[in-house]
């Protein structure tokens, strides 16, 4: 396999925190720009319309991920990530200038092939390519480090420039997806003249023939499926994050101001804290499922200690504490996960599939999780809190029992000597 340069991963980091910090941007922007996107695109008053645009989309992206997975092995890494960056902003002017609901419903769905289908997998396996197989853990990790840098960046232009064209609200949107449409179309252009090769020996199959062999293999590979594990026990811990704020609110008594400011930041910065020592720490004990380990058991107690500590005033600090140390455990499995899949060796071919059917496994919370916590919460306040708590502990129970299993395969794989020869390689 041929090494990429120090510089070569510098850029192709800095390229791929640009990427991933805007490619997902305007599919999600009613998350944050709720009404006035709603008015830009004439659907005030349409709310079950409106929101129907998030389903199609997310529906399609269920239906992609693994057909992603198949085409991120048959095809350039590199070659995807442009196609899917330069596609999703033209989209993205086409989307600004405001068209018919049918054609909004159509770019909805163009989009979940330009992000699905031909990013996704790709923009994982890109990383796996580049870096050296001690080096995955921190390379993921510095990854999702940056992007929360990069994320508060990007966010607070497009509020500079919402706010200063706020008069006008379908103007002020206008300028918001151009300026994120453009950023994209630009960021496409940088990696065609600075993105380092991956097309590596062994990374992709000859035919679409092949492409489907490899991923029929995936199928029978036991990372597939302990990673669609690990990615389970994030995801619902992460959905599980978004009650804690209202949890101190409404059974711990805390003020509506003071609970949107612990929202807002604890987990921008944990984010940015868990991120960076992952990538420290898996780099110093040189495997990334060890210290995934270590932090699976953390947030398996703080869930623990949440089931068992009663919320009230008196506690409330207390197990604010507790709901920050939780918030600094999931996002290690974030940061590390993919890096397991070149640690146990897995074949550059089939790495675009292994991710593809894991992540539609993993991901698959996203579907009914919010849904089933937030009629809980509604049937029986302190009861339903404390069914989010639970269920986010056994979520990360089976991260965790996925992260043991992976770990020991890391270490077997290791005494190997198809392992010894590839890090013999690159040192030469």
């Amino acid at each position: 396999m041929t090494k990429t340069k120090a510089s070569g991963k510098i850029i192709t980091l800095i390229l791929m925190m640009l990427s991933l910090n805007t490619i997902y941007l305007l599919p999600y922007l009613m998350y944050t720009y709720y009404a006035p996107l709603q008015e830009a695109m004439g659907l005030v008053g349409r709310d079950a319309a409106y929101g129907s645009l998030l389903n199609v989309y997310g529906i399609a992206n269920i239906i992609l991920y693994i057909p992603g997975g198949l085409i991120c092995d048959k095809y350039d890494a590199k070659k995807l990530l442009v196609v899917s960056m330069i596609g999703t902003g033209i989209l993205g002017l086409w989307e600004a200038t405001w068209p018919s609901y049918t054609m909004l419903m159509v770019i909805h769905v163009a989009w979940a092939f330009t992000t699905v289908l031909t990013y996704w997998s790709a923009s994982i396996k890109c990383i796996n390519l580049i870096a050296d197989p001690e080096e995955q853990g921190s390379m993921y990790g510095a990854l999702e480090a940056g992007r929360g840098i990069v994320g508060i960046v990007i966010t607070s232009i497009c509020v500079a420039v919402f706010t200063k064209f706020s008069s006008d609200s379908t103007q002020a949107m206008t300028y918001v997806v151009g300026f994120i449409s453009v950023t994209m179309i630009v960021v496409g252009i940088l990696m065609v003249f600075f993105f380092p090769k991956t097309s590596v020996e062994g990374a992709t199959n000859e035919s679409m023939v092949d492409a489907i062999k490899a991923m029929l293999g995936a199928f029978k590979l036991p990372i597939t499926y302990l990673l669609a594990g690990m990615i389970f026990g994030a995801c619902v811990a992460q959905a599980g994050i978004s009650y804690l704020a209202p949890y101190l609110q409404n059974i711990c008594g805390m003020d509506a101001n003071m609970t949107v400011i612990f929202a807002n930041y604890n987990r921008t910065i944990c984010t940015l804290v868990a991120a960076a020592i992952s990538a420290f720490a898996a780099k110093k004990m040189g495997r990334s499922s060890k210290f995934m380990i270590y932090a699976g058991i953390g947030s398996i107690a703080s869930y623990i200690a949440l089931c068992v500590i009663p919320g009230s005033a008196s506690v409330m600090y207390p197990i604010m504490m507790i709901m920050i140390f939780s918030t600094l455990c999931y996002p290690v499995f974030r940061a590390l996960y993919y890096a397991v899949i070149d640690e146990i060796g897995t074949p550059k071919n089939q790495v675009g599939s292994v991710i593809g059917i894991a992540s539609i496994l993993g991901f698959l919370p996203d579907t009914f999780y919010t849904t089933l916590c937030g009629s809980r919460i509604e049937a029986d306040p302190v009861g339903g809190y404390r069914f989010v708590f639970m269920t986010c502990c056994a979520a990360m129970v089976i991260g965790l029992v996925c992260t043991i299993i992976s770990d020991r395969m890391v270490l077997k794989y290791r005494e190997t000597e198809e392992y010894k020869a590839s890090v013999a390689e690159e040192k030469n």
